[in-house]
């Protein structure tokens, strides 16, 4: 619990600011709060020491990069020396040719996922703060702390959202492609410019809904059936593959859990406010089919734990709009306030259960921040544990 309490005082912080948000109508005090907003993000986890478990690969990667290796290697679509791809090695490079410090580099990292979350709220969200809570609730967190190239890439590609209403395809592969220089997994957002865009009868989403639900629930295991079929693995071969590379065993997905009934949730209130979320933004259609997506391979998927979390994580988005947008879908007040008052205990317990470990301790480089060493030697000893 105590490694928690700097995180769940970050959203407390947003959380009694989106209140004061919400009730002040002067646009210059809201300016200069959209800019504090900015400005603890940047702070918080701008500064951040060796926190979390990323900085691992990152920091050592840091250390060897060299522009001559970069002019040699950058061509090559994922560098051969660590392993990472052109865009996220260039930036590295670059930060480091400045400041050959690893923290200015993170600091760097910071700023650019924070201008790309602020220009992809500026128009789509009228209280940031809120907003903020859901992002750093929704992966936002794991994305600034564990995701250093993969949150540049989401952050990017989300910015492009525009373009699938608007049906401009040129500028919207462009930005995908510039997301696929910082990770391999923005090759998923290729083909959502042609199905994003459809909005689907209530009913079929209730369907599919249903169907990934008793896929969980039920600890079907459709990849591996799918695969099986499709690739004729009659004698199991492929299942013991998989095994292989998931520690020995296929991770088993709990079922009835808060996080479970969160999604049950939030599925349940889509499906219920599914004409009003459409109407309120054209673009909600997008959202929700991210929700779908997200609720899809996050119960699909389920079997292989880690894996899921990661690509189920590219399309949590959603909620940061969604979420919003259910708060004044609610026509009797007292409905409103339960939703509300859910959201504020279900983000705490979220962020406890997230950073309840001794690799998040928090520490800031401008009060003190632990080594590089002694992070290692923390993290080596409660892996092993």
């Amino acid at each position: 619990m105590i490694y928690s309490v700097p995180y769940v005082l970050l959203i407390l912080f947003y959380g009694i600011l989106a209140i004061y948000y919400q009730g002040q109508r002067d646009e210059t005090i809201k300016l200069y709060t959209r800019i504090a907003c900015a400005a603890v993000l940047i702070f918080f986890f701008g500064l951040r020491g060796f926190t979390c478990d990323d900085w691992i690969n990152y920091y050592p990667a840091f250390q060897k990069c060299t522009y001559e290796d970069v002019s040699v290697n950058i061509f090559a679509y994922r560098n051969v020396q660590w392993h990472m791809e052109p865009g996220f090695t260039l930036l590295m490079c670059a930060c480091k040719t400045v400041v050959p410090n690893f923290h200015f580099f993170v600091f760097v990292c910071t700023c650019i996922n924070t201008a790309l979350l602020f220009c992809f709220f500026r128009k789509r969200v009228e209280n940031i703060p809120l907003a903020i809570v859901l992002y750093l609730c929704f992966y936002g967190y794991l994305m600034n702390t564990n995701l250093m190239r993969n949150s540049i890439a989401i952050l990017i590609f989300i910015n492009a959202l525009s373009f699938i209403q608007t049906r401009r395809a040129l500028p919207y592969f462009a930005l995908c492609t510039l997301a696929l220089s910082f990770h391999i997994s923005s090759l998923l957002f290729f083909p959502l410019y042609f199905i994003f865009n459809i909005k689907t009868n209530k009913w079929i989403y209730l369907s599919l809904f249903i169907v990934a639900n008793a896929v969980f629930l039920l600890h079907i295991p459709i990849f591996l059936k799918l695969a099986a079929v499709l690739l004729g693995d009659s004698d199991g071969r492929l299942q013991a593959m998989v095994e292989s590379y998931t520690s020995g065993k296929l991770a088993e997905a709990k079922t009835l859990s808060i996080g479970y009934l969160e999604r049950l949730f939030t599925g349940i209130l889509v499906f219920c406010y599914y004409g009003r979320l459409t109407a309120m933004r054209k673009e909600n259609v997008i959202f929700i089919n991210a929700f779908l997506t997200y609720i899809l391979l996050s119960f699909f998927l389920s079997e292989f734990g880690e894996l899921s979390m990661r690509i189920s994580s590219l399309f949590s988005f959603a909620y940061w709009i969604l979420w919003g947008d259910l708060i004044r879908c609610f026509s009797i007040e007292n409905n409103r306030k339960l939703f509300i008052i859910f959201m504020t205990v279900y983000c705490i317990l979220k962020m406890i259960g997230t950073t309840n470990l001794v690799t998040s301790e928090y520490d800031n480089v401008l009060f003190g921040a632990k080594s590089y060493e002694e992070r290692l030697y923390i993290h080596n000893r409660y892996s092993k544990n």
